[in-house]
């Protein structure tokens, strides 16, 4: 009897133990921990298509000019190709609308959302080639038959191949296609107490108009309100310097940019130097994997790396 009773005193001494009361027998308290996310199998066919980068690098005397190099680069194989367009003079379009300077199939682009001087007065705005090194020279006037058109900003409708969305000083918006045709009206921005500060939204392309009074814009959420993501092809881009990029484990790149995929594989392309390199990232994963080959020599010396955009669907 005494034997038993100690051996009881013993069980309830201990504080990882405790006693099935059907069996009497005695078994180990294990804590329940919540286990870590592994991470997924990355889906890389995407690395054997044309992705398009864009960087940015600084000009002139007082690096005054922003200029940006588009460039095709296919990380499989390695071939590349790029194309710089003209610089822009004091400040050029803010990160979160550089897709916007792109048209939805990747045959074009323009140089910035706000529209030069030059072209406002002559309303013939030069749009430049991706695929070669040719330009397309646009009437606005002529497209919409309207002389007293004097364009001065637009950006590409990241869901209509070619399209562009024109904004006058009347506060007009003019819809209009590379390819040809005639422009539309699409809408006209309200005035008043309302300003347009040559904003668009970065995932739909459409023109933005702010209070002369506070932050809010029309329609709601565009200005300071916009904290993204850049959304295109059901995924993210993620420019440098962005918090979603931030956000992943630390980036094998100096200067890189990178696109998430709606599978969560992650894409980073490094400009470290003029060959770019590719690392891609599972969904979950904690560290990069190289993958293909470096891009022939065709990178400029960067200040910034805005844009990356998966091969067009």
């Amino acid at each position: 009897m005494v034997a038993v009773v100690a051996t009881l005193l013993l069980a309830a001494g201990c504080g990882d133990l405790e006693v099935n009361s059907k069996d009497g027998k005695a078994s180990e308290d294990k804590s329940e921990t919540s286990p870590t996310p592994s991470p997924t199998e990355a889906n890389t066919s995407a690395g054997e298509g044309n992705w398009l980068l864009g960087i940015t690098s600084a000009g002139g005397a007082d690096a005054e000019t922003s200029m940006t190099s588009y460039i095709t680069y296919n990380p499989s194989t390695g071939q590349a190709t790029a194309r710089e367009l003209p610089g822009v003079q004091a400040g050029g379009t803010e990160a979160e609308q550089a897709a916007l300077m792109v048209s939805a199939d990747r045959h074009w682009a323009i140089p910035n959302t706000t529209i030069a001087r030059g072209q406002e007065r002559s309303g013939k705005l030069k749009v430049y080639s991706l695929t070669d090194a040719t330009t397309e020279v646009i009437d606005i006037r002529d497209r919409t038959g309207k002389d007293d058109v004097k364009p001065i900003a637009w950006a590409f409708d990241p869901g209509r191949a070619d399209t562009l969305r024109v904004v006058d000083t009347k506060n007009r918006v003019w819809v209009v296609n590379v390819a040809g045709g005639k422009a539309s009206q699409e809408d006209k921005l309200p005035g008043g107490a309302w300003v347009f500060t040559n904003g668009f939204n970065p995932n739909t392309g459409t023109p933005w108009v702010e209070s002369i009074t506070s932050d809010k814009t029309k329609p709601a959420g565009n200005g300071v309100a916009f904290k993204g993501p850049v959304a295109r092809e059901g995924g993210e881009v993620l420019a440098n310097g962005s918090p979603g990029l931030s956000d992943l484990p630390a980036s094998p790149c100096r200067l890189g940019a990178a696109y998430t995929s709606d599978d969560g594989t992650t894409w980073a392309f490094c400009a470290d130097q003029p060959t770019v390199e590719t690392y891609y990232l599972p969904k979950d994963g904690k560290e990069w994997t190289a993958y293909g080959k470096p891009s022939t020599a065709v990178a400029p010396v960067a200040s910034g790396f805005p844009l990356v955009l998966p091969p067009a669907e």
